[in-house]
């Protein structure tokens, strides 16, 4: 399932670049967003057992509108894959399912080039899994926190920067399996780095990579108003 993931952005990502066009004037808008978001990334949910590798897929929609100079409030939800390695259930299926969350974003506009930008969201992610052996339900409530420098040079938007996590979540096992158990995130903090490109005055695609305690890439397909 990772591999055809990935292989969907390579897809959506030539897709979108054969759209672009002129831009002019500056290309940062003040105001709402509708963003499309294609990822997958890595992180470990710490058991009692002990830590497995958790690999995540997502495909999300995101509505952001603006609440106060410099501060947005967020919507998002979407399609949810996940692949759990070395857990006596998770591990033998496939789970699939949604996630839905709030997010407040600011982002300082007085600068001409260097600005800063925070984040803070809560997002909940419920999947299921089903095998003769043993149907699994997997859900998770995530506490997200990032902050670092935002360079805006049109037509890019570059942002670097530091990240919290910090995860509660449960697996329940239904048939011979029977079992309920909870999970945490396995590290809380990594980095972040990304690179967006407008193609026009409204509409940009980006690129960005997360590490530590939550390792992977996602592309994002923006549209301000």
């Amino acid at each position: 399932m990772q591999r055809l993931f990935r292989a969907s952005l390579v897809v959506f990502a030539c897709a979108w670049a054969g759209a672009v066009w002129a831009y002019d004037d500056s290309p940062f808008m003040a105001g709402g967003s509708t963003s499309l978001e294609l990822g997958s990334y890595d992180t470990v949910f710490s058991y009692p057992n002990g830590g497995h590798e958790a690999h995540v897929a997502r495909y999300g929609l995101a509505f952001s509108e603006p609440v106060a100079p410099d501060f947005d409030f967020m919507l998002l939800g979407g399609y949810l894959g996940l692949d759990v390695d070395g857990d006596p259930i998770a591990s033998s299926q496939d789970y699939s399912g949604r996630f839905l969350g709030l997010m407040g974003h600011y982002e300082s506009t007085e600068g001409d080039y260097l600005n800063f930008s925070a984040a803070v969201g809560y997002t909940w992610h419920d999947v299921d899994g089903a095998s003769s052996f043993a149907p699994s339900e997997i859900q998770w409530y995530e506490t997200w926190g990032e902050a670092g420098p935002v360079i805006r040079t049109r037509p890019w938007r570059f942002v670097v920067g530091g990240y919290y996590q910090s995860l509660d979540g449960s697996e329940t096992d239904g048939g011979a399996a029977n079992q309920f158990r909870r999970f945490t995130a396995g590290s809380p903090a990594g980095a972040y780095a990304g690179v967006a490109y407008y193609l026009d005055r409204t509409g940009s695609v980006g690129i960005y990579a997360t590490s530590g305690a939550r390792h992977g890439v996602s592309i994002v397909f923006k549209r301000d108003f």
